[in-house]
């Protein structure tokens, strides 16, 4: 028997205004619009919805707009959407329950009372289609049928049905000639719309097959069944169109599109075919959705976009943003305004399951995509650009070597073939980390014997072997991340045995692990060296730091140490219990450290001091999962990888330069009640910079840690300071060099 429950939501909700904002200038949207799931169409737009964000297109002038956590959005998977053209709204319905309402102006309203119901478990919290009746939205889910107020922006009555063990899973819902039809895992229910829904008296199972979608067509209530589209009259059903396949989906405009799984068919509204499209048109495309307008077919796919035919027409036109490959982002670097993405993924040191993703680079102002087609090499999970030529990049994989690319080309693949990388159990080449020297050697290391390497630039190898510290191969499972020092050490990050060093000029191996955890076995995740050369360590279970890594090699008596902070007058060690992923050194020696579970904190450069801590709740960060973090020292821009997507934030701290030419202060003017900070850029590092009035009259003084400076437009941080003109005044250390820039401050 069919169990219908009424839950009705008590909580009087009318939205949070999430004011993130449309204009939070300081992020910076590098999310992947190219897989399209779901579309809509108004008379002039069309709605097209990626993994988790939107584009807009118009229809009439082609501009595109997108929508994404930089305007406000959670950043979490959407399940559906709908646009209300009457109320001007976007109603964006995400994986887990979370309701964001957008208006015109792309301000984000919250409508979280599903999200936070502990009644219905999280995983059914899954929207599988949408039908607006009135002012309402009937929502098929796995766990029932929901009615959504568009008006009120809050629930009504959800109706369950049983399976005959659990809440049966709606897959879709449509009101034709006042009857409510709801298809469900347990069969097709009638129901009169105006009748007391809650009494399961009212309803009739009318099927007992599985149906996967209900729709009006030229006014006739049509359902897909199996590989048949059917005609529903009450409870008579007349085949319509047979297929020799599952019918995936359709969609209703003023043709009936029809989705299999590997064309799409329209149809008329006397169910003529019209026209049908391959998705072998392209290499391994996939199609997703379908819809039509003003005689345009409009098809979202995997790859490539909107697809955009006339109808009767084969050829095409792809719309998108300009956008990389994928929002799957694991690996990045940056440098000199170039930035290059990898698509891998690691659990643990298993490569598997494999990703095939490709690689993409943003370079003057504009996506370069390297489709996996064109190489064949899975799983990057590394990639360094060499600091000396960045038109050359190299990139690591856990499965396939090392692939080197040179202006935006696949130039060399490293494997057992051609170079000292020997496969792994016949599974593969398993590189994980690569970094430069200052000798610009490329080292890498690899799940095989030699498990160290050194690439020069004239493409020779040598090879270290580490088997005095690991002496079986069961004694690792790969390395976490390699870094090389100011002192041209190496540095590994293992599994068991923390951190191993190397020595080239002393051809000395050392393993220390002393202080880096309380475990037994602390994974060592990442590594890094400060412009005061101290390492700093990242595990899964904290932090530590080590002075002078280099006299490890000679005293192994020293211990790795935290860094103790004082917090509400008890003293606590910083990042206790934080699962590190990556740790970077910015141009003012400032510490930016990711992890999962808890987004990226930007800390001063000692640590001790808490400057930014970005997480998905209070920033665009689409995760709190953050697996790489890369900073662009030309233009001080942080860069945050995560498996939702790649968001890049405007940071002020740069690499120092060569001279003083080029210094600059920004925003100038600076209008205190808009701007909170004035950076000066261009500098060297270890310059002095004091700032005064036209007066001579000093208000401000430091020394630049990188290229970059901020004054907060303060005198000595004890008061604002009056309008007016300002002198920064650079000199290096032995003034040799100096340079002056004006700030004109305004009320």
């Amino acid at each position: 028997m069919q169990i219908i429950l009424r839950f009705l939501y008590t909580i009087l909700f009318l939205g949070i205004n999430l004011n993130i904002s449309a204009q939070n200038n300081a992020w910076i949207d590098m999310f992947s619009y190219l897989k399209v799931k779901h579309l809509q169409t108004t008379d002039t737009k069309i709605y097209a919805q990626s993994d988790n964000a939107f584009f807009i297109y118009d229809l009439n002038g082609g501009d595109i707009k997108k929508l994404s956590s930089i305007n406000g959005l959670s950043g979490d998977d959407i399940s559906n959407f709908y646009y209300h053209q009457n109320l001007k709204k976007l109603f964006v319905f995400h994986t887990g329950g979370l309701i964001e309402i957008v208006d015109e102006q792309f301000k984000v309203f919250k409508s979280p009372e599903l999200y936070y119901n502990s009644f219905i478990p999280t995983e059914k919290k899954v929207l599988n289609d949408i039908f607006p009746y009135n002012n309402e939205l009937f929502l098929a889910t796995k766990y029932g049928v929901s009615i959504y107020n568009l008006e009120r922006n809050e629930y009504g009555d959800t109706y369950y049905f049983n399976n005959g063990t659990d809440y049966a899973q709606v897959y879709s819902v449509a009101i034709f000639e006042q009857n409510i039809y709801v298809a469900t895992n347990a069969g097709l229910y009638q129901a009169d719309v105006n009748a007391n829904l809650i009494d399961q008296s009212v309803w009739t199972k009318i099927s007992l097959d599985i149906w996967t979608k209900l729709a009006v067509f030229n006014q006739t209530l049509i359902g897909v069944k199996g590989q048949e589209i059917l005609q529903i009259d009450n409870q008579n059903f007349q085949t319509l169109i047979n297929f020799n396949e599952p019918v995936k989906s359709l969609n209703i405009n003023e043709f009936l599109n029809v989705r299999l799984a590997h064309q799409i068919n329209v149809y008329d509204t006397g169910f003529v075919l019209q026209q049908s499209i391959q998705d072998n048109i392209l290499p391994n495309e996939q199609f997703y959705d379908v819809i039509d307008t003003h005689n345009y077919i409009y098809i979202g796919t995997k790859k490539h976009g909107i697809l955009k035919f006339a109808l009767g027409q084969t050829a095409y036109e792809s719309i998108h943003p300009d956008s990389p490959l994928s929002n799957h982002a694991y690996a990045v670097d940056a440098r000199n305004g170039i930035l290059w993405l990898a698509y891998g993924d690691l659990a643990g040191f298993n490569p598997y399951p494999i990703y095939k993703e490709g690689l993409s680079s943003y370079q003057n102002n504009g996506w370069i995509n390297i489709p996996y087609d064109d190489f064949q090499i899975s799983d990057v999970c590394y990639v360094k650009i060499n600091p000396t030529n960045t038109n050359e990049v190299y990139f690591g994989s856990p499965k396939n070597g090392l692939i080197r690319v040179k202006d935006n080309q696949i130039d060399q693949i490293f494997n057992q073939t051609n170079s000292p990388l020997q496969m792994f159990a016949n599974d593969g080449v398993r590189v994980f980390g690569i970094d430069f020297d200052s000798e610009n050697n490329l080292w890498v290391s690899q799940r095989a014997r030699p498990s160290l390497l050194k690439h020069k630039p004239d493409d020779t190898w040598e090879t270290v072997s580490l088997a005095s510290v690991l002496a079986n191969d069961n004694d690792y499972h790969g390395f976490s991340d390699l870094k090389v020092d100011e002192n041209n050490n190496v540095w590994l990050g293992t599994e068991y045995f923390g951190v191993i060093g190397y020595k080239p000029s002393t051809n000395q191996i050392i393993n220390h692990k002393d202080g880096l955890q309380t475990s037994a076995y602390p994974l060592v995740k990442t590594i890094a060296f400060d412009q005061n050369n101290i390492m700093w360590v990242g595990n899964n279970e904290g932090l530590r730091i080590l002075s002078n890594p280099d006299n490890l090699f000679d005293n192994p008596n020293i211990e790795f140490k935290p860094i103790k902070i004082v917090y509400e007058d008890a003293v606590q060690l910083l990042m206790e219990g934080q699962d590190i992923t990556k740790i970077k050194v910015d141009g003012a020696n400032n510490k930016w450290i990711a992890t999962l579970g808890s987004g990226v904190y930007y800390f001063s450069q000692d640590g001790t001091k808490t400057i930014y801590h970005f997480t998905k709740e209070n920033s665009p960060l689409p995760s709190n999962d953050i697996y790489d973090v890369a900073i662009d020292g030309s233009n001080g821009k942080v860069y945050f990888a995560t498996l939702q997507g790649l968001v890049g934030y405007k940071g002020f701290a740069t690499d120092g330069g060569d001279d003083l030419s080029d210094v600059y202060a920004f925003p100038n003017p600076a209008n205190e009640k808009e701007h909170e900070f004035v950076t000066i850029r261009g500098l060297m590092k270890d310059v002095n910079v004091k700032i005064v009035d036209v007066e001579g009259n000093l208000v401000y003084e430091t020394t630049s840690k990188g290229g970059s400076i901020k004054w907060d437009l303060t005198a000595f941080g004890k008061y604002k300071v009056a309008s007016g003109v300002y002198i920064a005044l650079i000199t290096n250390d032995d003034g040799s060099l100096t340079q002056t820039t004006k700030i004109l401050v305004i009320k």
